[in-house]
């Protein structure tokens, strides 16, 4: 359903994480893991759908792939556990409202992050144990996306993750202006299409193509390339997150926090 008011109702959510965080750290911890665990088995699959069209040549593989990952975002928000994006986002207003502190900011965004890597390598160990993704050849789509991710520059992957969270962070708020159920489905898809066609960055679903490209063998996939690709792009979803969306949603609807 909607809400009243929009921003009031993130701040209250962003209050309730806080109070979670600081009373109950390992529920806190266990609610990241939980969805960097969905990050990565939707990716998974999105990637073995993406393939079927990918190995037969159709150019039109990437809308397979980035339409079928909304499923993630959806999955997040239904279960409400913490994904670092829109942890950004939440946090960034509970602070601006005065509702949240500085600290607790910074350690919600640190225990998000790594909860959401643990859920991840978690995934990808038991996927180990039921055989991976089976063979891959040299150039299947995972390999093609990672080449991608490590040969970019500094810049342009700190500024493809700023785009990435400006958009995840509003296919977080714009449906909690929805009341209809089917359109709010509908938005979070595809908003999440625009970010994953246009290939920009998401830190989570990088560390589950990282993890994937590791275990599958990627060859020539070094720790230095990954950490060429994660520090920018998680600087750049701060960003994307903390000013693109919650500074600037805070400034124009802070007037509706006194009419509730």
């Amino acid at each position: 359903m909607s809400h009243p008011s929009t921003l009031a109702y993130v701040v209250d959510e962003a209050a309730s994480k806080q109070e979670v965080l600081l009373s109950e750290p390992g529920r806190y911890l266990l609610s990241a893991a939980m969805a960097g665990a969905l990050i990565a088995v939707v990716l998974a699959v999105s990637l073995k759908l993406g393939q079927v069209f990918f190995a037969a040549g159709d150019s039109g593989y990437y809308i397979a792939t980035s339409g079928f990952f909304g499923v993630a975002l959806v999955s997040i928000i239904v279960c409400k556990v913490e994904l670092f994006t829109s942890n950004v986002m939440y946090f960034t207003v509970g602070r601006l409202s005065g509702r949240c502190r500085t600290c607790n900011l910074l350690r919600s965004w640190a225990v998000v992050y790594i909860g959401n890597l643990i859920g991840v390598l978690l995934f990808v160990a038991v996927l180990a144990g039921a055989g991976g993704m089976g063979a891959l050849p040299a150039g299947h789509l995972l390999f093609n996306v990672v080449e991608h991710k490590v040969h970019a520059s500094s810049l342009e992957i700190f500024w493809k993750g700023v785009l990435c969270n400006w958009v995840i962070c509003l296919a977080v708020w714009v449906p909690m202006r929805l009341a209809n159920e089917a359109a709010r489905l509908l938005i979070i898809m595809l908003l999440v299409f625009v970010f994953f066609f246009s290939g920009f960055e998401h830190s989570i679903a990088n560390m589950a193509f990282f993890a994937l490209a590791k275990l599958q063998g990627m060859a020539g996939l070094e720790w230095g390339d990954i950490l060429h690709n994660m520090v920018p792009a998680t600087l750049g979803n701060i960003v994307g997150g903390a000013i693109g969306v919650g500074l600037v949603v805070f400034r124009l609807e802070r007037h509706t926090l006194q009419a509730v």
